[in-house]
């Protein structure tokens, strides 16, 4: 499936909290979507993700996995609320993000600069060599 495909296959979906569909997603579900169906990866998932664990012990488990990336396509925005990371979301076009917002959110794009300013600090990250 090309990122455009899989854009507009995804854009609107609701957001559920540890959802990985094409039906409803949340926000570390729709990166593990675009790995698969865009990139043909399959990325690491802690099974905390799919017990219920909170979002810090999920990125804590995966983190390892993900290495310092650069504001491009692929590679995923981390956004921090105070010193701990509160949100993930792909990376398109350069400038925007493909994202999953929270409770009664759907997946959406959104200019990453909107969402630097609404979060604390930003880091990029890509999935071992992709």
């Amino acid at each position: 499936m090309t990122k455009d495909e899989f854009i507009r296959k995804v854009n609107g979906l609701p957001w559920a909290d540890r959802a990985c569909s094409f039906e409803a997603v949340d926000c570390w579900g729709l990166v593990v979507l675009y790995y698969r169906h865009v990139l043909s990866v399959e990325v690491h998932q802690t099974p905390d993700y799919e017990a219920g664990k909170n979002f810090i012990t999920c990125y804590e488990g995966d983190r390892v996995f993900w290495h310092p990336g650069a504001r491009k396509d692929g590679h995923i925005g981390v956004f921090y609320r105070g010193g701990v990371p509160d949100h993930v979301g792909m990376v398109i076009d350069g400038n925007q993000l493909l994202h999953s917002k929270g409770e009664g959110g759907s997946v959406r794009i959104d200019p990453l600069p909107v969402l630097e300013r609404a979060f604390t600090r930003t880091e990029f990250l890509q999935y071992g060599n992709v």
